[in-house]
């Protein structure tokens, strides 16, 4: 097994607490297709089944998300997990068939309204907190785990998250999806990838300290490039990135980034793969490069959600049903993962007694193959932890990567990765 902390210079976990625009990087969004899908006439809402609504007392959960701030806001990943909430009230009875009863506070991306959001979830007594797409994370999850109450997720990125024995994520975030374009790229044979990510220290640090290690274990060499936040034109920073000629080329960042990048190695016929995050997938990226700036391009993300299976069009349906106004790409369904997962997995569990932070964790740990949602019919367990690093206390559910390539302006067939296979020795 790597042992992340023995190859990384002494560095801490705390290069782990990537900002939100990195999130994007793990977050499902499959372009065009899952754009339009939100609010489509033709999605099938049949998927949503029988109503089996929740009739037991209500049970309080926490949602903290970042929107409402200046520097950043995603609103509508909370109300993507606000819409499974819904949902399962509706179809699934509830939380073991208690109501779910949503208590939503807004990560404004600055210490104090994490601090804020710890103490109105303690006061107003939540019995769990899923997070759905969060910035700050280290000023909250100390008092949330100091209370004895569950945190969830499904995109751990904060040290103060990865650290927390008592949190559960139903993917592997910033450093699953490192790990899994580290296994992909030995798969496919290739000895060097330069990675091209958005100039941020939080992102240099990480690839430093986590990310060249998992992809030395995999016998690829990564090098990284950084570009300007807000960079236009990236033509002179991807020329540098492949001037070395490496086999596959990576880029992780926001959008604006995304599509500097993207349009700079059309213009320079850069012929290498290109490994994209789902932001570089976003309508509004599509719309700029067009078909020849995303042919070809290989994306990575936790789930499918324009596909044909059950679970994305039960996606589809439920944020057309409860969330017809929010746009369901991008980062969306971070916050539908996050919470859906959370109440599978109790619901799986099953709780003993009332619906408390003790019971509550007592279930998640007993769910064991539990359908993932957006997961073409995949299954997660949270008995034991799928990413086994020593640099992790938290549990890790699953640790599958979806992979297509893009034909066009669309996805192709999905593939999955487990990331986990970068941390074998």
């Amino acid at each position: 097994m790597l042992d992340v902390r023995k190859r990384r210079g002494g560095a801490t976990v705390a290069v782990l607490g990537v900002v939100v625009v990195l999130a994007a990087a793990c977050s499902g969004n499959n372009g065009s297709s899952s754009s339009s899908s939100g609010t489509s006439a033709s999605v099938d809402t049949s998927v949503l089944g029988d109503k089996n609504e929740a009739t037991g007392s209500p049970v309080k959960i926490g949602l903290y998300n970042v929107e409402g701030g200046s520097a950043v806001s995603q609103p509508n990943v909370g109300d993507a997990a606000q819409a499974a909430a819904d949902y399962a009230n509706d179809y699934l009875g509830g939380l073991d068939g208690h109501k779910i009863d949503i208590v939503r506070c807004a990560d404004k991306a600055d210490g104090a309204s994490a601090a804020a959001c710890a103490n109105q979830f303690v006061q107003e007594g939540v019995a769990t907190v899923v997070a759905g797409q969060p910035a700050i994370t280290d000023q909250i999850v100390p008092t949330v785990h100091g209370a004895g109450i569950p945190w969830v997720g499904a995109s751990p990125a904060g040290a103060a998250e990865l650290g927390d024995d008592s949190a559960y994520f139903f993917s592997s975030g910033f450093i699953g999806l490192l790990a899994a374009e580290a296994v992909y790229a030995n798969e496919q044979g290739y000895k060097n990838v330069t990675m091209i990510g958005a100039e941020n220290p939080q992102l240099v640090g990480a690839v430093n300290a986590v990310g060249k290690p998992l992809f030395q274990g995999q016998g690829v060499t990564l090098d990284l490039v950084t570009v300007p936040q807000g960079t236009a034109d990236a033509t002179s920073q991807v020329t540098a990135a492949t001037q070395s000629n490496p086999d596959a080329v990576s880029i992780v960042a926001d959008n604006t980034v995304c599509q500097s990048v993207l349009s700079a190695l059309s213009t320079i016929g850069a012929t290498q793969p290109k490994f994209v995050n789902s932001s570089c997938t976003a309508p509004e990226v599509l719309t700029a490069v067009g078909t020849g700036g995303i042919d070809g391009t290989i994306l990575f993300t936790t789930g499918d959600t324009a596909g044909d299976d059950d679970e994305a069009k039960l996606y589809r349906a439920v944020m057309q049903q409860y969330a017809p106004d929010a746009d369901p790409g991008g980062i969306t369904p971070t916050g539908y993962l996050s919470m859906l997962g959370f109440v599978r997995a109790v619901n799986a569990g099953g709780l003993s007694g009332d619906a408390a932070p003790a019971t509550i964790a007592t279930a998640i740990k007993a769910a064991k193959d539990v359908p993932l949602p957006i997961g073409q019919g995949k299954t997660f367990s949270c008995a034991a932890t799928t990413f086994p690093s020593p640099a992790i206390k938290a549990t890790i559910c699953n640790s599958l990567f979806f992979v297509t390539t893009y034909s066009g302006l669309e996805p192709g067939p999905y593939e999955t990765i487990d990331a986990a296979k970068a941390l074998a020795g």
